[in-house]
């Protein structure tokens, strides 16, 4: 699978031929900033690594597909033979063909079709003028016109990228502007002038390293020998003059002593003509060790070509995922995209955003009764949106949130793959990445719409009954992805029995550590189950199965454990089981722990601002030397136990920070401390009585675990 091209060279001519194309579902060109673009070049000139490209084999009409660094999509139909889609290394592959070749000018025909105005750069290697390089360091022996490096090609420099980059010179251009290192001005000798004359110093163009086999290639390679010629010209041309104005002769043999080594340096004092000869024999040896660096630099920039063929599409995301862990990685959704562009024009991403956004239709019926004064108005005038109001699109970024993509792809290939609802027809399979990538362009297309409703009906249900108010809040992807399944189906949606049923399922496993694991054979056995029962193939009776379990699984959600009394063996309760109890109450509402008048819910105008809190604050029983930091990191102290916590307001944290025990307990409001599970806490001091609080979260826990137990099976009746 892996290969190696010889030079970048090779990767330009592919290029060209259109054998190395840009798949559609790239994301846009990022490397725009100036300095990003010149360090990279850095790399290259300092003949650094740079990395490895990825590279997928297939047929011409796999995807639809742009040049590298063009705008404007390559007709398929003109291709023939497979061709390679780039896969990882867009970014560096755009900038180093655009510093080094001329290629992209070549291939669009107009500035405007750029895939970005940064692109209208054109990069140089600037040679300090003679008189000037001894204020820089002189990395290429201009002063004596010497060479520093006799095998470039094995040989590697004595300085870094860092030292090369303020050698780096990067002019931009505009359309039609007449510069004379425009793309569109073409090669000539008004060029050769602008690089020699050049105020700051002589410039290397170094588009021309790499030419065009098709384009200009003469041209290209005459101005570049024309170019180099004329500053090793010029710079030995510096030093006679300087060697001619000396008229000190002891001035003349100093200056000797530096340029020339010690056999000729004395034949040269006694004989001028001979230092005339040994500069003119230096030009032409610095001249051809300037142009094999170059060479060599490019050679060096030989990459690691990763290809993957076709049939393992799923392997190449694989790779490109671990190429770029902890990066922006290549997902399937990427390949999706692609694949939906042969049917469809629009832009498949922004297409889902429109459907983020469009009015949604909610019914009033499948609301709990005590929310629908809080919702009823909303609904009535299409001003809510689930997936808006979840988080789902970041619109500061314009980027759809990681999980909805992942549920949109299991979602997708669910229905595609059973749009009848057959229990049986569920298979794991259906969300494996192979799968999902062979779903039809037309299944995806026709799909799209009925997808993004299904989710956020599912968003709307996990906010109305399960407490959710952001999507990272589904501690268990799945879960969404089952719930999104049914409710594509509008009928299963509009049926407040439904809602019911589902919501009975959700708390039963989360509270039972039904998707503590294996959650993707989990959902899908559940699928089939839940869909058995809307279909009346099938009773409740296996969530009630589940309920059994509630709050009672050993080393994840009993009483034992979440009082901490297991800590000798290093297990803890896990931090999604705090989350989970703070939901379920936030899901019924309840009264502000200090303002009864105001009630606590997903739908407030403070919600996003709701915070979990110690009910037993940990500054009120921490000892002398300890900090209520250090507490909070002690996960083995009961009041970090999930059952010490609860939703409140950051304002109201913040009121009680400074508070003692005693004063913050008489704050807590007699119909908060019912609704929360506290009515037992009152104004002893519990601060250093382990054993106290032991027994008042021992109490919270019987009283919660009888509650939601209740709550199951009231509304499966």
């Amino acid at each position: 699978m892996a290969e190696n091209i010889s030079d970048f060279k090779e990767i330009v001519r592919k290029i060209e031929s259109n054998k190395i194309l840009l798949p559609d579902f790239q994301r846009e060109f990022v490397w725009k900033d100036e300095e990003q673009q010149k360090k990279i070049v850095a790399s290259v000139l300092a003949k650094m690594p740079i990395g490895s490209i990825l590279l997928l084999k297939s047929k011409p009409d796999e995807y639809t597909s742009k040049i590298i660094g063009c705008k404007n999509r390559i007709d398929a139909s003109e291709l023939s033979g497979e061709v390679e889609f780039l896969l990882d290394g867009q970014q560096r592959i755009t900038v180093l063909t655009n510093v080094f070749s001329n290629i992209i000018h070549d291939q669009c025909l107009k500035v405007t079709d750029l895939i970005s105005p940064s692109l209208k750069r054109r990069f140089f290697l600037r040679i300090p003028k003679w008189d000037k390089c001894q204020n820089e360091r002189d990395l290429f022996g201009v002063y004596d016109l010497n060479f520093r490096y006799q095998n470039p090609d094995s040989e590697d420099p004595d300085f870094l990228s860092a030292d090369i980059y303020p050698f780096i010179e990067c002019l931009s251009f505009l359309n039609n502007d007449e510069k004379v290192y425009n793309p569109q001005k073409g090669l000539s000798v008004e060029l050769d002038n602008f690089c020699i004359s050049y105020e700051k110093g002589y410039l290397i163009p170094l588009f021309l390293l790499a030419p065009s086999e098709r384009k200009n290639k003469k041209q290209a390679l005459l101005r570049y020998g024309a170019i180099l010629d004329g500053i090793t010209n010029s710079i030995g041309n510096e030093i006679m003059h300087h060697f001619v104005s000396i008229e000190s002769a002891a001035e003349k043999e100093q200056f000797i002593d530096e340029i020339i080594d010690d056999e000729l340096c004395e034949q040269i004092k006694e004989e001028n003509q001979i230092f005339e000869e040994e500069i003119e024999n230096r030009k032409s040896l610095w001249k051809r060790d300037m142009n094999e660096y170059l060479e060599a630099c490019i050679k060096s920039l030989s990459l690691n070509r990763l290809v993957v063929k076709e049939e393992q599409r799923a392997r190449a995301i694989d790779i490109y995922e671990n190429l770029n862990r902890g990066g922006v990685s290549l997902n399937t959704f990427d390949l999706i995209m692609a694949r939906v562009a042969k049917v469809s024009k629009d832009n498949f991403y922004q297409r889902i955003i429109n459907y983020m956004h469009e009015s949604k239709v909610y019914s009033k019926e499948v609301i709990p009764d005590f929310l629908i004064g809080v919702l009823s108005e909303k609904i009535e005038e299409y001003s809510y949106n689930a997936t808006l109001s979840t988080g789902c699109y970041n619109s500061s970024k314009n980027e759809i949130a990681s999980k909805y993509i992942d549920a949109f792809l299991d979602v997708l290939s669910l229905f595609c793959h059973n749009k009848e609802f057959i229990p049986n027809e569920y298979k794991l399979d259906n969300i494996k990445r192979n799968q999902i990538l062979q779903l039809e362009p037309q299944e995806i297309d026709q799909n799209c719409e009925c997808v993004c409703k299904g989710i956020d009906r599912a968003l709307f249900f996990f906010q109305t009954r399960c407490g959710i108010r952001n999507i990272q809040e589904i501690n268990y992807s799945l879960m969404l992805v089952l719930v999104a399944t049914l409710f594509v189906k509008e009928e299963y949606f509009i049926d407040k029995k439904i809602h019911k049923i589902l919501e009975a399922w959700y708390w039963a496993s989360v509270f039972s550590g039904e998707y503590d694991k294996d959650q993707n054979v989990t959902m899908i056995s559940n699928l089939q189950a839940m869909v058995r029962t809307l279909q009346k193939q099938k009773s409740s009776d296996w969530i009630l199965t589940l309920q059994e379990n509630v709050l009672d699984v050993q080393n994840f959600s009993d009483k034992s454990f979440l009082l901490l009394e297991k800590v000798e063996e290093d297990r803890y309760p896990k931090t999604a089981m705090r989350y989970f109890m703070c939901q379920y109450l936030l899901a019924k509402t309840y009264a502000d722990m200090f303002t009864p008048s105001k009630r606590v819910s997903v739908f407030d105008e403070s919600a996003n601002d709701l915070e979990a809190h110690h009910i037993i604050p940990l500054g009120t029983v921490k000892k002398v030397g300890e900090s209520a930091a250090q507490l909070r990191k002690n996960q083995k102290h009961i009041c970090n136990s999930p059952l010490n916590f609860v939703y409140i307001t950051k304002d109201s944290n913040k009121e009680i920070s400074d508070d003692t025990i005693e004063e913050y307990v008489k704050e807590i409001c007699d119909e908060a401390k019912s609704a929360l599970y506290i009515s037992a806490y009152t104004n002893i001091d519990l601060s250093d009585d382990g054993e106290r609080i032991k027994k008042l979260l021992s109490n919270r826990f019987d009283a919660l675990k009888g509650n939601i137990k209740q709550h199951i099976k009231n509304l499966l009746q």
